[in-house]
C-alpha cells in the first residue's frame, strides 16, 4: 500500500487552490474585457507547474506520477531506509535494467548461468509486476533456458505478464518463438494477450508465421483482425491484399485471390473526414 507524506501535503493544498482560482479569475476578465490583454494566463500556467511539483512530493509517496518517483527526495530516502532490511523493488528493477543493457557483452556460458537463474526467480515470484521485469530481462539473453522460461510465462495467471512474454518472445525471432506465439493466437482467451502476439509475428520473415496468423483472422475482434492483417502485410508482402479479411483467408488457405477493389470516393472521404 503507498504511504502518505502528510508532512509536505498542507503545501500542496493552497498552491493548487490558488492556481486554480488565478485560471477562473482570468477567464472572467477576458470574457468581460475584448481589448486589454490579461496577463493572468502565464501566471496561471507558472502556479499550476508548482502545484503539480508540490503535489509530485506530497501526497502519496510515489507522487502523482508513479513513474517520478525516482525524483522524489522523500522517496529515495525511504528507499534508502528500506534498503537497511534488504532489497527494495526499486533497487530489483535498477538491477535488472542494468543485466539487460549489459546482456550483449556477456559470454555464452554466463548467459545461460544468469537466465537459469533468473527462470528459477521468475518461476517462484509472486509479483506480477517483477515476473514481468524478469521477463523483459529473459528476453535480451539468448539461451536456451531464457526460451523456456519465457514459453513457461505464457502461462502465467496475469495476463499483462503474457504480453511481456509476446513481446520478449518477438525479439528472439526463433522457430520457437514462433510456435509459442503462434499458440497465444489459437489458445489464449486475452484479447490483449492474442493481439500482443499477432503483433509480434509480424517480426518473423517465415511462411509459418503467416500461417500461425490465420486463427486471428476467424476471430470476430476487428481490432485483433486488424493486427494480424497487418502483420501478414509484413510477413507476405501482399501489400495490395490491405484489410480484406476474406482475401487474406482465401490466400492463406491456398487460394490465388485477386486484390480487393480500391476504396470508393465515399469510403475515401470518411478516412479522412470522420464527421463525413
Amino acid at each position: 500500500m503507498p504511504r502518505l507524506n502528510w508532512a509536505n501535503l498542507h503545501l500542496a493544498i493552497p498552491v493548487l487552490q490558488f492556481a486554480i482560482g488565478t485560471s477562473i479569475d482570468c477567464k472572467l476578465q477576458s470574457r468581460n474585457c475584448k481589448v486589454q490583454i490579461c496577463r493572468a494566463p502565464r501566471q496561471s500556467a507558472w502556479f499550476l507547474l508548482l502545484a503539480s511539483l508540490a503535489m509530485s512530493t506530497a501526497g502519496c509517496a510515489d507522487g502523482i506520477v508513479p513513474e517520478l518517483r525516482s525524483l522524489n527526495p522523500w522517496v529515495r530516502q525511504q528507499w534508502q531506509e528500506d534498503e537497511a532490511f534488504g532489497p527494495t523493488f526499486y533497487r530489483k528493477v535498477s538491477d535488472l535494467a542494468a543485466l539487460r543493457s549489459s546482456a550483449s557483452s556477456l559470454s555464452p556460458a554466463d548467459r545461460e548461468q544468469i537466465a537459469q537463474e533468473l527462470a528459477t526467480r521468475l518461476k517462484d515470484e509472486p509479483s506480477a509486476a517483477m515476473r514481468m521485469e524478469l521477463a523483459r530481462t529473459l528476453g535480451e539473453l539468448p539461451a536456451e533456458s531464457a526460451q523456456a522460461a519465457l514459453a513457461a510465462t505464457l502461462a502465467d495467471e496475469n495476463p499483462q505478464v503474457r504480453v511481456v512474454a509476446c513481446k520478449a518472445l518477438g525479439r528472439r525471432q526463433s522457430a520457437e518463438s514462433l510456435e509459442s506465439l503462434g499458440k497465444v493466437i489459437a489458445e489464449d482467451t486475452d484479447l490483449d494477450v492474442r493481439i500482443a502476439a499477432a503483433r509480434e509475428l509480424g517480426r518473423f520473415k517465415d511462411p509459418a508465421a503467416a500461417q500461425a496468423l490465420r486463427p486471428a483472422l476467424d476471430d470476430r475482434d476487428a481490432a485483433l483482425q486488424g493486427m494480424a492483417m497487418q502483420s501478414l502485410r509484413t510477413v507476405t508482402g501482399k501489400r495490395e491484399f490491405a484489410n480484406s479479411v476474406p482475401t487474406w483467408r482465401q490466400y492463406l488457405d491456398g487460394g490465388n485471390p485477386a486484390p480487393p477493389p480500391g476504396p470508393t470516393l465515399a469510403e475515401s472521404l470518411q478516412k479522412y473526414w470522420y464527421w463525413y
